[in-house]
């Protein structure tokens, strides 16, 4: 399973919040590429089973690179791969920039295949990650185990519809 995790981050946090999200997964499936969404083009989506997409929000908005991103991947390779989305911000306010992405997505007919991850950051300071709340991290957890739950779920059903040579 080829998983790739692109974020979007201007002080660390999301960086951060994507390293923590890899390992996690890489403890449940195999290893995992994070990388800042300035290094990744839509190319390098092929073959994956999972992009996970991490923006920070400013004015509303994710990031424009991660925005372009989302543009130029084929939509043809988006029904080959699950999708997720998580980001950061200061305050629980709407619309955000992963809302952006979600809307962006649904635009391309694409449905992150669990509910986005939100980490309230404590505002209005922007200081390195070990200001972020127990119950953050805790979401980032319960966020990586719905996606390793679902994962595993979808790869059962895949087995079963697969001849018994292709498996």
């Amino acid at each position: 399973m080829r998983i790739l995790i692109v974020y979007a981050s201007w002080f660390g946090h999301h960086r951060e919040i994507a390293r923590i999200i890899a390992d996690q997964l890489s403890s449940h499936t195999s290893p995992v590429i994070c990388a800042p969404v300035a290094a990744v083009t839509a190319s390098d989506t092929i073959g994956c089973d999972l992009l996970a997409l991490g923006s920070f929000t400013h004015a509303h908005h994710a990031s424009w690179r991660m925005r372009h991103l989302v543009e130029t991947i084929p939509e043809r390779r988006f029904k080959r791969m699950a999708v997720a989305v998580f980001g950061a911000q200061t305050v629980d306010e709407r619309p955000s920039g992963v809302d952006e992405l979600v809307n962006m997505l649904a635009k391309r007919r694409v449905r992150p295949i669990v509910p986005p991850l939100r980490v309230i950051l404590p505002a209005p300071d922007f200081v390195p990650w070990s200001r972020i709340m127990p119950a953050e991290r805790a979401k980032i957890t319960a966020f990586v185990q719905a996606l390793v739950d679902r994962l595993k779920s979808e790869t059962r059903a895949q087995q079963e519809i697969l001849p018994w040579s292709q498996r």
